[in-house]
C-alpha cells in the first residue's frame, strides 16, 4: 500500500521538477534503448517504488515465466523515486514502463513523461471497471496516460470482540459518522485501558487518507475539481471535523492520536485495546487476529450517512522514452486482465484494480477483502498538482490546520483560519 506517513519532501519534488524541465518535453521515443537491435528482443524496462515492490515483482515474475519478451524490474527506494525520475527525464533515459504514487501522476503528466494510451484502454472492454480515481489522476482532457498498477483503500477496521462487549452489533453497518462517534464512546467506556477510535493525528497525508472520505460521504469535497482551492472550510468539511473534535475532547479518541504519525497505528490496533481504527487495507493483511481481536471492516461514513474511502496506490504508464510501445502495452494490458488480477493479486491477498473482480474466488474466502474491493469502486482520489507539497510534506500548511481542527477549541474556527494558506499552497 501507499504509506501516507512516508512522503517525499518538497525539496525532492523541487529537484524532480527542475530536472524534468530540462528535456522532458523534447524526449524522442525513437532514441530509446528499448528499441530492439540486431534482431534481439531487449527486455522491457520498468521502475517501481520500493513501497509497492512486492506487487510489482509478483506481476513481473508471473509474466516472465510465460513470455519470451521479458520485463526487467528496477525497484527504487521510495524516498528517492521522484529525484531519480527527474534526473532520468532530463537525459531521456526513463524506463519503458514507470509506476508512480497515484498522487504524483498529475506532476508527471504536467512534464509530458507518458504517451497517451486512451484508445488502448478503451479497447479493453472493461475500462469503466478500473479504479476511476487512478484513471482521473492519469488523465488530461480526453487523453489518458496511465492505468492502476495497484490500489490501497482507507476504511474503518473494528474489533468485533470489544464491540460486542459494549453492546454493539458488529454486523450492523454504520449509518453515519455520528453513529461511529456514539459507538466509539461506548467502547471507550469499557475501561481506562480501552480506546474507542484510533487514527493518525500527526501526519497530514495520513489524515487526508482517512478523513477526506468522510467529507466525500457527506456530499462535500476537500479541494476543488481543478485542484487549486481548498474547500476544507465548507459546511460538509466543518461538520466532519466537528465530530472528530468532539470525539477527542470527550475521550472517545485517546490523547495519543495527537502524536501518532502512522508508524504504530496498526500495532496499536493489534493490541486488542481499540474498538475502531481508521487505516488502510494493510490491517487485514498484517494484523493477526487473537482471542481478543476479531477484525471487521466498514466503509468510512459521512455526517448523516453515505460511505466512501480514499483510493491510493500506484498508477503506471508507458513513458516517452519507450521505443516499443506495443510490447510495453502487451504487458501493461495483461496486468489488468483477470489472469493477473485474480491469479496473481487476489491469490496473494491483494486488492484488485477492477471493481468487476471484487468477488473473485480468493476474495470470497474472506468477506472483509470483498468489502475492501467494493470500497475501491466507491472511493475517490483527490487530484491536485501541488497536493504533495500541501498535504504530504510535514512542512506544508495542512498539518497544523487539520490538527487544530481536530484537537483545538473549535473545528470551524481552525478551518476558516487556515483555509487560505492551504489554497495558496495548492495554487502555488
Amino acid at each position: 500500500m501507499r504509506n501516507p506517513s512516508r512522503r517525499p519532501s518538497t525539496y525532492l519534488v523541487g529537484l524532480m521538477l527542475g530536472a524534468l524541465a530540462l528535456t522532458a518535453c523534447s524526449a524522442d521515443p525513437a532514441e530509446s534503448s528499448e528499441t530492439p537491435t540486431g534482431g534481439a528482443q531487449q527486455p522491457i524496462t520498468m521502475w517501481a517504488r520500493a513501497a509497492t515492490a512486492s506487487q510489482s515483482q509478483a506481476l513481473v515474475d508471473a509474466w516472465n515465466a510465460e513470455n519470451d519478451r521479458k520485463v526487467e524490474l528496477t525497484v527504487v527506494p521510495t524516498d528517492n523515486y521522484l529525484q531519480k525520475v527527474g534526473v532520468a527525464a532530463g537525459s531521456n533515459d526513463l524506463p519503458c514502463l514507470m509506476a508512480s504514487d497515484v498522487i504524483y501522476m498529475p506532476n508527471f503528466l504536467d512534464k509530458n513523461l507518458y504517451v497517451d494510451i486512451a484508445e488502448r484502454i478503451e479497447a479493453l472492454g472493461f475500462a469503466d471497471t478500473l479504479a476511476q480515481g487512478h484513471i482521473r489522476l492519469s488523465s488530461d482532457g480526453d487523453a489518458v496516460y496511465g492505468v492502476p498498477h495497484n490500489v490501497s483503500v482507507s476504511a474503518i477496521f473494528q474489533n468485533d470482540v470489544l464491540l460486542e462487549q459494549a453492546g454493539i452489533d458488529p454486523a450492523k453497518e454504520l449509518g453515519s459518522l455520528e453513529e461511529l462517534a456514539e459507538n466509539a464512546a461506548k467502547v471507550a467506556a469499557l475501561g481506562d485501558d480501552i480506546d474507542g477510535l484510533y487514527y493518525t493525528g500527526n501526519n497530514a497525508g495520513s489524515i487526508s487518507f482517512t478523513h477526506f472520505p468522510a467529507i466525500w460521504a457527506s456530499g462535500g469535497q476537500a479541494i476543488s475539481a481543478d485542484g487549486t482551492e481548498s474547500l476544507l472550510n465548507s459546511k460538509e468539511s466543518v461538520a466532519v471535523f466537528d465530530v472528530f473534535n468532539k470525539m477527542f475532547s470527550t475521550g472517545a479518541s485517546p490523547a495519543s492520536v495527537r502524536n501518532e504519525s502512522g508508524a504504530t497505528r496498526n500495532e496499536v490496533f493489534g493490541s486488542g485495546k481499540v474498538g475502531y481504527v481508521l487505516a488502510s487495507n494493510s490491517v487485514v493483511q498484517t494484523v493477526p487476529e487473537t482471542d481478543g481481536l476479531k477484525i471487521g471492516v466498514q466503509g468510512i461514513p459521512g455526517v448523516g450517512g453515505g460511505v466512501s474511502g480514499y483510493v491510493g496506490g500506484d498508477s503506471i504508464g508507458i513513458t516517452v522514452s519507450c521505443g516499443d510501445v506495443d510490447a510495453a502495452w502487451e504487458f501493461l494490458s495483461w496486468t489488468l486482465s483477470e489472469e493477473a488480477q485474480v491469479g496473481v493479486y487476489a491469490q496473494m491477498n491483494q486488492l484488485t484494480v477492477r471493481s468487476d473482480l471484487a468477488e473473485n474466488e480468493f476474495a470470497q474466502a474472506d468477506p472483509r477483502v470483498v468489502r475492501l474491493n467494493e470500497l475501491v469502486g466507491l472511493g475517490d482520489t483527490p487530484k491536485a498538482l501541488n497536493y504533495g507539497q500541501t498535504f504530504n510534506d510535514p512542512n506544508g500548511p495542512a498539518l497544523a490546520v487539520l490538527r487544530d481542527a481536530m484537537f483545538g477549541a473549535d473545528a470551524k474556527t481552525a478551518l476558516d483560519a487556515g483555509n487560505d494558506a492551504i489554497t495558496s499552497s495548492l495554487g502555488g
